[in-house]
C-alpha cells in the first residue's frame, strides 16, 4: 500500500467510526426522550421565546436572523439563546465575523416539531406573527 491509499484507508474508518457513534446516540436518544423533554421544560420555562428559538433553529441561523425571527432586538438575543447554550439544547458556530445557532440533534430525534407539549406555544407563536 502507498501513503494515499493508507490515508484513503484511514478516512474510511474514521467514517465508519462516526457513524457507529451516531448510530449509538440516536439510540440513547430515543431511549430517554422523556428526560431530554423534561431538560427542555426545565431550561425553557415558560419562555415562548426560547422554544420558538428551537424550533426555528432546526436549521442554521444567524444571529440577526434569529433576532429578527423572535422579533427581539439582537442586543437582546442573549438572554434567549444562553440558557439554552448552557442546556446543551442549542449550539454556536462562529464562521468568520458571523454567529450561527443550530439546534442539538437530540431535539431532532425526540420530535420536538411535532410534540403536542411544544405544538400548541408554536402555533400561538405563528398566529401571533400573523396578526401584527
Amino acid at each position: 500500500m502507498d501513503i494515499n491509499e493508507d490515508i484513503r484507508q484511514i478516512r474510511n474508518d474514521i467514517d465508519r467510526v462516526k457513524q457507529d457513534l451516531d448510530s449509538i446516540n440516536r439510540i440513547q436518544v430515543l431511549a430517554s426522550s422523556g428526560v431530554i423533554i423534561q431538560d427542555i421544560k426545565r431550561t425553557v420555562g415558560k419562555s415562548k421565546q426560547m422554544i420558538v428559538a428551537l424550533s426555528l433553529t432546526k436549521v442554521s441561523l444567524s444571529s440577526s436572523e434569529l433576532a429578527e425571527a423572535l422579533r427581539i432586538d439582537q442586543g437582546n438575543l442573549d438572554k434567549v439563546v444562553n440558557p439554552l447554550l448552557e442546556g446543551g439544547l442549542l449550539y454556536r458556530e462562529k464562521r468568520g465575523k458571523f454567529v450561527y445557532y443550530r439546534r442539538s440533534t437530540r431535539i431532532d430525534l425526540i420530535g420536538f416539531d411535532k410534540n403536542p407539549e411544544f405544538t400548541d406555544i408554536l402555533e400561538a407563536w405563528k398566529n401571533s406573527t400573523h396578526d401584527k
